[in-house]
């Protein structure tokens, strides 16, 4: 890690390097451990070229009741050529009565490559807790140098007790939902191999589903009833394809085990 800079409580730990030198971990960490009415988070992460990152999060990122002000958190993901970044967060939890918005913008260079998920859990799922009231929004858009268009992008609006949480068309009152991206240079994996390889770890899961929509662009989308259940698919699925996009064997983040 070159540079490390923060204001206010939102910080990276010391950089790890368990794999060898050619791969920093870095740890997120919000120590107040929520985010309440008014608060504004930003995390700007920048990869340069021919460095590879891996980062996480200790724990899951909470969004406290409002008590009228509406919260942010802007994240920005800046991926060089020739660099990799693996942006493995774990879950956004909204507590019913939540007012907040959520940003996460992914920039690739041409010859980046990326893995990424967001994972949101609509109420605290182990107290029973649904989100009935207030409002979240969450914004994503995953864009690559030269392509012309976004090729991912992607605004939810939840609003609590919305039909579209139950609908069949929505949520079908699974509580959980996340979005996992893979992105490569066109030419260096075959797109539909990669594919095949995603589809097949998903396998009978009722509710998970993975699309090419673009070259070197593999989506998998996943709802579910507990965050423990949709974090272990996406691991299942990133640790299939990392040999074959990162050229590494698959290790977990140490501050998971803690």
């Amino acid at each position: 890690m070159s540079e490390r800079n923060h204001f206010g409580p939102l910080r990276i730990l010391k950089p790890l390097y368990p794999e060898g030198n050619d791969i920093c971990h870095g740890v997120i960490v919000h120590p107040p451990g929520g985010i309440v009415a008014g608060d504004s988070l930003a995390v700007d992460v920048r990869v340069d070229p021919g460095a590879n990152a891996v980062i996480t999060t200790p724990g899951a990122q909470k969004w406290y009741r409002s008590t009228g002000k509406q919260a942010s958190a802007m994240t920005r993901l800046h991926v060089a050529d020739g660099a990799s970044l693996e942006w493995m967060p774990q879950e956004t939890i909204v507590f019913d009565g939540t007012s907040a918005q959520q940003s996460l913008e992914i920039t690739l260079a041409h010859e980046a490559r990326f893995f990424g998920w967001e994972m949101l859990c609509l109420g605290r799922t182990t107290r029973g807790e649904r989100f009935t009231s207030g409002d979240f929004r969450q914004r994503i858009r995953l864009v690559r140098a030269g392509a012309g268009a976004p090729l991912w992008r992607e605004s939810m609006v939840i609003v609590g007790d919305d039909p579209l949480l139950s609908s069949p068309l929505g949520l079908r009152s699974k509580p959980v939902t996340a979005t996992a991206w893979v992105a490569f240079p066109v030419g260096t994996s075959n797109t539909d191999q990669l594919l095949g390889d995603v589809r097949t770890t998903l396998g009978d899961h009722t509710f998970a589903a993975a699309s090419a929509p673009e070259p070197g662009l593999i989506v998998v989308k996943v709802i579910g009833d507990a965050p423990e259940t949709v974090r272990n698919l996406l691991i299942a699925v990133w640790s299939k394809i990392r040999m074959q996009v990162f050229g590494r064997k698959p290790e977990l983040p140490r501050i998971w085990s803690t």
